[in-house]
């Protein structure tokens, strides 16, 4: 048995063990790879009134008072935008996202969006394996173990893409998809071709899910980087209140005015008492290149402010990673590639499965002719 042949093997088993985990983080994946457009869309009416030059706003303490009172629960945080017209959202656990008009402290639309709780639901079991507010630790053990031979399908797979003879009829059935082949060469060719032109999209994919679902894989990225790798994961409170919220009375607009070019702001619950961070983003939200991170003292005095620039190297690539991951750090097209990539993902499952049982039918077939041919030897 030579090495390529020991290769296939290795592939087509390592296939079989992790195909519907891929399957799984595919299918759910591909289904949220437009989810900021498609939540715009569906909200598209859903805009603050104009208000008249000369009228007086609520101070954001008494707005998110008034707002908490009308939810009936405390908000986990609140998140500001620029445009006048665009809603501010208050999300409260878990993961209800409420639009409003910060201005008067009113509800804006009919709360939350059944689109919001769809993509909330899909990414609870993509990330969690969790429905339904239950997690299924032991699924999604199995799940996240499953992506880490996903990136070892595609480097096997690459080697065993290469053509035995570099011809051009070789090269044409690897390389272009044909709308005239049946059964086991259509599957081949499909498997083959798409696995070619997508793999470095999946493996950053994989490679990027990885690093997020493991701390040992995240320090290792750290580790790469040469930064120290961070200790433990912040875990914020589970009473969540709104506490020293007058205290955005005064600095709300003062962490505004730290980035003329700021689009969304964002400050989480519960406020400390001597200080509040702020993040400040100049984009969509999807270029971790335009997100800035500051904290104001109680005093109004600006104690913190990092610029991506200014982060660890570490924790740079770690955000690239995180929106690596959705392709949305290229805008639409990005997430275009995502979603292709997604798809040749559950291409691949099932062309590989399907090449898989015609092979074992195949052996099995070839076993019971060799049994028919071989002589009956009679008893004497």
């Amino acid at each position: 048995m030579n090495l390529r042949r020991v290769l296939f093997w290795f592939h087509l088993v390592i296939g079989l063990v992790v195909g519907l985990t891929i399957c799984f983080f595919a299918s759910t994946g591909s289904l949220m790879a437009f989810q900021p457009q498609i939540i715009a869309f569906a909200e598209r009416k859903i805009s603050v009134p104009e208000h008249l030059p000369d009228a007086m706003c609520l101070a954001p303490s008494e707005s998110l008072r008034k707002l908490q009172g009308k939810i009936g629960a405390p908000p986990t945080s609140f998140e500001a935008f620029a445009n006048p017209r665009t809603p501010a959202q208050v999300m409260t656990a878990p993961d209800r996202v409420f639009l409003v008009d910060a201005c008067t402290g009113e509800l804006l639309g009919n709360g939350p969006s059944r689109v919001r709780a769809f993509f909330a639901h899909v990414r609870d079991l993509h990330r969690y394996a969790a429905y339904g507010g239950t997690r299924y630790e032991a699924l999604h053990s199995i799940t996240t173990a499953g992506n880490l031979g996903f990136p070892i399908l595609i480097l096997s797979g690459l080697i065993l893409w290469i053509p035995r003879q570099w011809k051009k009829v070789h090269l044409r059935n690897a390389l272009v998809i044909r709308g005239d082949l049946k059964a086991r060469a259509r599957d081949w060719n499909l498997h083959t071709v798409g696995g070619f032109w997508l793999a470095l999209p999946l493996l950053v994919i994989s490679l990027s899910g990885s690093v997020m679902a493991y701390d040992w894989v995240n320090a290792l990225l750290y580790r790469a980087a040469g930064t120290p790798s961070p200790q433990g994961k912040e875990e914020r409170p589970k009473a969540v209140n709104l506490g020293n919220v007058e205290l955005l009375d005064k600095l709300l607009p003062l962490a505004k005015e730290t980035d003329p070019q700021w689009n969304s702001l964002t400050v989480r619950f519960p406020i400390a008492a001597n200080s509040v961070p702020f993040a400040l983003d100049e984009g969509s939200g999807s270029r971790p290149q335009e997100k800035t991170q500051l904290v104001l003292s109680k005093n109004g005095k600006l104690t913190k402010f990092d610029t991506f620039d200014k982060l660890p190297r570490g924790r740079q690539w770690r955000l690239y990673g995180r929106f690596l991951h959705t392709g949305e750090i290229f805008g639409w097209i990005g997430q275009s590639v995502a979603f292709l990539a997604a798809l040749t993902a559950v291409l691949l499952v099932w062309t590989g499965f399907a090449l898989s049982l015609r092979r074992y039918v195949a052996w099995r077939t070839r076993k019971a002719r060799a049994r028919e041919r071989a002589p009956v030897l009679e008893a004497v």
